[in-house]
């Protein structure tokens, strides 16, 4: 099985035991179903500002950032 993944941080609104929805619920979603590819790891703006720098990790930025965020990236290992 091969995974395309998209993360968010911020502000959500959940309703009930399953329900999540906001901006940045939106933009995760939209970053893992449509240019993300078999194997990557796209996160938003919002994402990864509060990580900061990790050691063995960058991020690349990329062209289509989604409604509800002004800058995505890529997780380049």
């Amino acid at each position: 099985m091969l995974l395309c993944v998209g993360l968010g941080y911020g502000r959500v609104l959940r309703i009930g035991d399953s329900g999540v929805f906001g901006a940045e619920v939106n933009a995760a979603s939209k970053l893992g179903e449509d240019p993300a590819k078999a194997g990557e790891i796209l996160v938003t703006g919002a994402f990864r500002e509060p990580c900061g720098d990790v050691a063995g990790t960058g991020y690349v930025p990329i062209n289509q950032s989604p409604a509800g965020t002004a800058s995505a990236f890529r997780v380049a290992f």
